[in-house]
């Protein structure tokens, strides 16, 4: 039920401080959006008039927002574009980085899906891949700093998207889902609204698959899908891909199927080279809807509760070039992702008490669970040199995929597939020691990682970086695994048909991979991240004493505010997550209206 909110001044419990943005609902199958809003204006505030239907919501125009969505990354930008043209009322879309230019030209980086963005259009967050013991130290009294960073791994770029479209605007652009058994996952661990048969439809609404149409995909949504055919993939992939088939991976030509083992083209979201991101995908045809503003370079650094009704959200907190303001609003909405929500929680009070007692920080909902189990994909990745004319810098990246059975047991727990054509200086922590301008990665990832990590604030004030823990290898069994994966991955760059074409690898040789203290210790020194950060602020029901969201994402102990983006995710996909946090985006849209 929608409360008008007490006309004091909200209040919030710490000082302004900077928050990050990116990247869910009992619902029938999705239908198609409409292209404008329909219903009427809200009732206007006394202080000013509502907007007319036939001119765009400013600031200047509304008093109080009926949705706040907070970053305007994969999630947020779907969100605020299905909430204006449904008609839910006024709608304001904060982002702390820039829009993207409009028109797009094809040369810019944003749209070039041949490579990743690490600067410009980023967060300047350092990493811990591992853990640390600063949080403890916090809640003892001490001053959270822990001993000086000396390795990459203490210190490594995580730099997540900070522009509209967020994470979509950066990375790989690949559009894998996540697999039935992920969805049982979240399903047994109290989220039955979330098993595969009810999130299947809300994929569909998102999607515009060219290749499969049919029950399984949708061909009208925003985003395009396309593969590239096994007849046209580099020669790099198409050796692989025989590699494959020769060691018992069979052809799955629809990975997105629901099938689990298998070698096939990757589904991207790409039309001929561009990235299609959220914000283009979705916004684009929304941003002239007569209730939709979107505001990019606006920090949203707390959420701001009802004096009187101390655990009623009534807007946001936001920063600009120095400068703070306060935004009303009826509903929040926290897409800021799985390291900008949970710090925009804890920074208005929401969170573990032990570590907002240390912080300063006014308490109003009781939710340990905030900034804990951050979770992401570990991998590694074996470079090697291509031969003379094998590669060319600008064509595509990643073409073709496998999902395999490590070795480990028997359980389908890798995903791998060639990085071709890569500019070694495009590599976050790679020394091209050896003169390589351009390199080929042979990359194993876990699918379902069992290590976690966290995130959280060090300190109330605004300048202070946060604490980001990804956790890498803290479970044994992980380790063990990308071990398996690693000694795959060098049976194939063994064979023929990649062994001619990649003649020298870095790091690793026959030797060192026959022995398993090296294997192992390389593996805990060389595994990288995915850019996958996910369930920081995890969905389940109440009786769960971590779980921060129902299944609805209505955060626990408060009214009017809301979490949609993948810090809900109860396990990771086994697969890259921007597919699914679209797809949880859009069913969580869905209940909003409701």
């Amino acid at each position: 039920m929608t409360t008008t909110p007490s006309p004091d001044t909200p209040s919030s419990p710490t000082p302004a401080s900077s928050a990050g943005t990116s990247s869910a609902a009992t619902s029938s199958s999705p239908t198609p959006a409409s292209s404008a809003a329909t219903s009427s204006s809200p009732t206007p505030a006394s202080s000013s008039r509502a907007p007319s239907s036939s001119s765009r919501a400013s600031s200047s125009d509304v008093a109080e927002w009926d949705h706040v969505v907070v970053g305007g990354g994969s999630a947020g930008a779907l969100v605020a574009a299905r909430l204006a043209a449904r008609g839910t009322g006024t709608v304001l879309l904060l982002e702390a980085g820039p829009d993207q230019p409009r028109p797009r030209d094809r040369s810019h980086p944003l749209a070039d899906a041949g490579r990743l963005v690490l600067a410009g259009f980023n967060w300047d967050y350092r990493a811990n891949l591992r853990t640390s013991g600063r949080l403890e130290d916090l809640i003892k009294g001490g001053d959270g700093t822990g001993t000086p960073a000396r390795a990459l791994w203490e210190r490594f770029p995580y730099q997540l998207g900070k522009v509209i479209g967020g994470g979509s605007a950066v990375n790989g652009a690949i559009a894998l889902r996540g697999l039935p058994r992920d969805f049982a996952t979240w399903a047994a661990q109290g989220n039955p609204d979330w098993s595969w048969e009810r999130v299947l439809p809300f994929y569909r609404a998102i999607e515009n698959d060219a290749d499969f149409p049919g029950r399984l995909h949708g061909d009208s949504g925003p985003l395009p899908i396309r593969r590239t055919p096994r007849a046209d993939v580099h020669q790099l992939d198409a050796a692989f891909w025989e590699e494959c088939n020769r060691q018992g991976v069979g052809d799955l030509p629809d990975l997105n199927a629901g099938d689990e083992a298998g070698v096939g083209p990757i589904p991207g979201n790409t039309v001929d080279g561009e990235r299609i991101d959220a914000g283009t995908a979705f916004l684009a045809g929304s941003r002239e809807l007569p209730h939709l503003q979107v505001r990019p370079g606006v920090r949203v650094t707390r959420v701001l509760f009802d004096p009187k009704h101390r655990n009623r959200a009534v807007g946001v907190e936001t920063e600009r070039d120095g400068r703070l303001d306060t935004v009303r609003a009826r509903n929040v909405i926290l897409t800021a992702g799985a390291v900008g929500t949970p710090l925009v929680l804890q920074r208005s009070g929401v969170g573990d008490p032990a570590l907002l007692a240390a912080l300063g920080i006014d308490p109003v909902a009781d939710l340990p669970g905030v900034g804990r189990d951050l979770v992401d994909h570990p991998s590694v990745v074996i470079w090697s040199r291509p031969a003379d004319g094998v590669c060319t810098a600008g064509l595509p990246w990643r073409q073709v995929a496998a999902r395999m059975s490590s070795g480990f047991d028997e359980d389908v727990d890798i995903q791998m597939g060639l990085l071709n054509n890569v500019e070694s200086h495009t590599i976050p922590g790679f020394v091209d020691r050896l003169g390589w301008p351009l390199v080929v990665g042979l990359s194993v990832m876990l699918m379902r990682p069992r290590s976690r990590g966290r995130v959280f604030l060090t300190d109330a004030d605004p300048a202070a970086a946060p604490a980001i823990e990804i956790g890498l290898g803290t479970d044994p069994e992980d380790i063990e695994r990308l071990c398996h994966g690693v000694r795959r991955a060098w049976s194939f760059l063994r064979s023929p048909g990649l062994s001619d074409r990649l003649p020298r690898t870095q790091f690793w040789s026959d030797r060192m991979i026959a022995n398993d203290g090296v294997v192992r210790s390389g593996v805990r020194h060389i595994m990288n991240p995915g850019w996958h950060a996910s369930g920081s602020c995890r969905m389940g029901p109440d009786t769960d004493p971590y779980a921060v969201a129902d299944q609805e994402g209505r955060v626990y102990g408060t009214e009017n505010l809301r979490i949609a983006d993948a810090s809900l995710f109860p396990a990771i996909p086994s697969a890259p997550t921007n597919l699914t946090t679209l797809m949880l985006a859009e069913k969580l849209a869905r209940s909003m209206e409701e």
